[in-house]
C-alpha cells in the first residue's frame, strides 16, 4: 500500500537546507522521502513539518529538532525516520540547518 500512496501523493522540500551558492554547506547525497501516513491519507489530511538539523563529518544527520509541525505531530514521526536515512557529502560538519516538508494530496485531473 506504501507504493500507491508513493505513486497518489506529493511531496515538497522546501527551504533547501544545501543552497549550492554556499560551497562551504554539505551537498546532499540522497534524501529519502517520508510515507505518507494512512491515517491521514484515509482523512485527506495535509500538512507540514519544519525542522533544524546538524549534519555529522561523515555526513549523517546527527540531530534534528522539530520547530513547527501542522496539524500537531501527525507527520512526525514518518518525517523523522525519512530524515535519519539522509546522507550528505562527508567532511562538511554543519548546524543548525533548516528545512520544511510539506505534505501534500496529488488530486487527480
Amino acid at each position: 500500500m506504501s507504493r500507491l500512496l508513493t505513486l497518489v501523493f506529493t511531496l515538497a522540500l522546501t527551504s533547501c537546507a544545501a543552497p549550492p551558492h554556499n560551497p562551504d554547506l554539505p551537498k546532499p547525497l540522497s534524501q529519502a522521502r517520508p510515507d505518507y501516513p494512512v491515517y491521514a491519507f484515509t482523512h485527506s489530511i495535509e500538512g507540514k513539518v519544519s525542522f533544524d538539523f546538524d549534519v555529522d563529518a561523515e555526513g549523517k544527520v546527527s540531530e534534528m529538532r522539530i520547530t513547527e509541525s501542522v496539524p500537531d505531530h501527525l507527520f512526525d514521526d514518518t518525517v523523522i525516520r525519512a530524515v535519519s536515512q539522509w546522507r550528505y557529502e562527508k567532511g562538511k560538519p554543519a548546524k543548525n540547518l533548516h528545512m520544511t516538508v510539506q505534505l501534500k494530496i496529488n488530486k487527480p485531473h
